[in-house]
C-alpha cells in the first residue's frame, strides 16, 4: 500500500499529467507528446509492480489514460457530478471494491483494493482524478501464508466495520459472523476468547484498516516444553551472535541503505546514470531493482521525447518548404516570359539570376539554420523579383547591424512575413508601397522586424481561422511555433498594426552565445 501511494504521488505530481490534464482538450503536438510520455510511465509502474491491477487518470474535460486499453467513460454533464468521480474521492484511504463493476460481486477474481486521489494543477485547481488498484490477491497470499495454528486466521476490517479480508467468503455477507468479529475487536489484545483462542490486533499504516490474528492454541499446547527449551538455546546462541557481530550487521543493514539513498539523491538532481549498490536485505534489493528499472525508463524515455522532438522540427521544415507559395514561381516565370517576348534580356537576366539565388538561399544545403546575412539576401531577392513585377510602386529598405550578420537563425522567417505585407497590406493601398526590414543588436538578443504602410488591421478584433492560413498554411502563427521550437521562452514575436496606417512585425531571438 505504501508503493501504491507512492506510485499515485509520481503520476498525480509528473510535470507532463498537470500540462496534459490542466489545458483545454485540444489536440496539439504539445499534448499528443505528454499524453505518450504519461502513457508510458503508465506502463512503466505496471511493469515494475505487477500487483497494480489498473490505473486511471481521468480530466475535468473527460481525458482519459489507463492501462485498460477498453475501457469507455462517457458522461453529460460536469465531471464531478458523475458518481464514479465522486467514488474515487471516496476511495483516498484503500478501500474494497469490485473493478469495472457497479455493484459488489461475491466473485473475488474481480475485487481489487483502490486508492483514489486528487490531481492538482500548479496553481492548486482541480484538474481530475487518479485511480490505482491493487490485486485483491496480493493480501490474500499475504496473510494465508501466517502460520496461526490448525484452526487459526486472520482476519481484516475497516474504520466502519466493514470487512476488508476475511479467509471464509460467507463473512461478507453473513451478519452472524460479522457481529462475531465486532465482539473480537473489543477484547483486549493478546487475550483468550471463549474458543481458547489467542487475539492480537494490529492497525496498518496508512490505511483505516486494523489486522485481527486468531491464533489457535490446540499446536502451541502440544509443542509448549519443545519451544520453551528451543527458545532457551536460541536465545542464549542469538545473545552470543548479536555481541558478536551487532556492529558487523549494523553496518552491512545500514550502508546499502545510504548508497541507495544517496544514489536518489543524484538521480533527483538529474544523474540518472547513477550506480546503485548491490546487496543487502531482500528488501533494500527489491527496493534498488525497482528504482533501477525506474531510471531505465525514465533514460528511455528522455531519449524518445527528444527524438521526437528532432523528427517534429524536420517535420515541420520539410512542411514549409513544400508550402513556399507556387504563384510566385509562376509569376515570376510569367514576368521572364512576357520580358523576353519584349526583348528585355538584361532584364531577364537580372530577373532568371534573383530567382535562381533566392531558391538556393531556401534550400540552403538542406540545413534547417541560415545566417542573418543569408536570410536577408534571400528575402532581398525575392523583393528585387517582385519589384521587376510592380514596377516603382513597390519601395524597400533593409537595414542591419554589421554584428549580428553571422548570427545563425531559422532560415524562411522574413520572407513569408513580406509576402504576407505585400498580399494582405499593401495591394489595396493605393500610391507607394513601402516596407522596411531591420535586424538590429539588443544586447544578448537580436531582432528581425517588417514594416509596412498597408491597410493595417485591428490586432482588438479576433482573427478569422481563413485570415490566418496564409501561404498554403505558412502563417504568422507557424513562424511563431517554430520560434517556439527552436529556442522556447527565449524567443517571440511581437505585433503592432493599426486600421489604415500599417503593420510592423518584430521577432526576437537569442545569439547563439547564449543558448549555450
Amino acid at each position: 500500500i505504501s508503493e501504491l501511494k507512492g506510485f499515485s504521488t509520481i503520476l498525480a505530481e509528473n510535470p507532463q499529467v498537470c500540462r496534459y490534464f490542466g489545458s483545454a482538450s485540444k489536440i496539439t503536438a504539445a499534448a499528443v507528446s505528454d499524453k505518450a510520455d504519461v502513457e508510458s510511465l503508465v506502463s512503466a509502474m505496471m511493469r515494475i509492480n505487477p500487483e497494480i491491477a489498473s490505473i486511471i487518470l481521468i480530466g475535468l474535460d473527460g481525458q482519459l489514460i489507463s492501462n485498460e486499453k477498453n475501457l469507455d467513460m462517457h458522461f453529460t454533464g460536469s465531471v464531478k457530478d458523475q458518481d464514479w468521480y465522486k467514488a474515487i474521492l471516496a476511495a483516498e484511504m484503500p478501500v474494497l471494491t469490485s473493478a469495472r463493476m457497479q455493484e459488489f460481486s461475491m466473485d473475488q477474481d474481480t475485487w481489487v483494493i483502490s486508492l483514489g486521489r486528487e490531481l492538482l494543477g500548479q496553481n492548486n485547481e482541480t484538474i481530475g482524478v487518479l485511480r490505482m488498484d491493487l490485486h485483491y490477491d496480493t493480501i490474500v497470499k499475504i496473510l494465508q501464508e501466517l502460520n496461526l495454528g490448525k484452526n487459526g486466521y486472520a482476519y481484516i476490517l475497516n474504520s466502519t466495520g466493514q470487512v476488508v479480508y476475511h479467509p471464509d467468503a460467507a463473512t461478507f455477507t453473513d451478519p452472524t459472523l460479522q457481529k462475531k468479529m465486532q465482539d473480537m475487536l473489543t477484547m483486549p489484545d493478546k487475550a483468550l476468547s471463549h474458543d481458547y483462542q489467542l487475539l492480537h490486533k494490529s492497525d496498518i499504516a496508512g490505511t483505516d484498516w486494523r489486522l485481527v490474528g486468531v491464533a489457535s492454541l490446540d499446536g502451541v499446547i502440544r509443542m509448549q516444553g519443545d519451544i520453551i527449551l528451543t527458545l532457551w538455546l536460541l536465545g542464549t546462541f542469538l545473545l552470543v551472535l548479536v555481541l558478536a557481530g551487532s556492529n558487523l550487521f549494523a553496518g552491512n543493514l545500514t550502508r546499502p541503505l545510504k548508497k541507495l539513498e544517496e544514489a536518489m539523491l543524484r538521480a533527483e538532481e538529474g544523474f540518472l546514470q547513477t550506480t546503485l549498490p548491490d546487496g543487502g536485505n531482500v528488501e533494500i534489493e527489491s527496493l534498488s531493482k525497482h528504482f533501477r528499472d525506474m531510471m531505465v525508463q525514465m533514460k528511455q524515455l528522455m531519449a524518445d521525447n527528444a527524438q521526437k522532438e528532432k523528427s517534429l522540427r524536420q517535420s515541420e521544415m520539410k512542411s514549409l518548404y513544400s508550402q513556399i507559395n507556387p504563384h510566385f514561381l509562376y509569376n515570376t516565370l510569367d514576368t521572364i516570359i512576357w520580358q523576353a517576348e519584349l526583348g528585355e534580356m538584361d532584364r531577364v537576366v537580372t530577373l532568371s539570376q534573383a530567382m535562381a539565388k533566392f531558391f538556393r538561399l531556401s534550400l540552403h544545403g538542406g540545413s534547417e539554420m541560415t545566417t542573418v546575412r543569408d536570410e536577408l539576401d534571400h528575402v532581398r531577392q525575392y523583393l528585387m523579383i517582385q519589384r521587376e513585377r510592380y514596377g516603382e510602386q513597390l519601395q524597400y529598405t533593409i537595414d542591419a547591424d554589421e554584428s549580428i550578420l553571422d548570427e545563425t537563425m531559422p532560415k524562411i522567417l522574413l520572407q513569408p512575413l513580406v509576402e504576407n505585407a505585400i498580399y494582405h497590406g499593401l495591394r489595396s493601398k493605393t500610391g507607394d508601397w513601402q516596407i522596411r526590414i531591420a535586424a538590429k543588436d539588443e544586447g544578448t538578443n537580436f531582432t528581425l522586424s517588417v514594416s509596412d504602410n498597408g491597410a493595417g488591421f485591428d490586432i482588438a478584433v479576433p482573427v478569422k481561422r481563413s485570415e490566418k492560413m496564409r501561404l498554403g498554411g505558412v502563417g504568422l502563427n507557424n513562424i511563431d511555433e517554430r520560434l517556439q521550437l527552436y529556442f522556447g521562452g527565449k524567443s517571440n514575436m511581437h505585433i503592432r498594426s493599426e486600421a489604415g496606417k500599417g503593420t510592423d512585425i518584430v521577432l526576437t531571438l537569442p545569439k547563439a552565445a547564449m543558448l549555450g
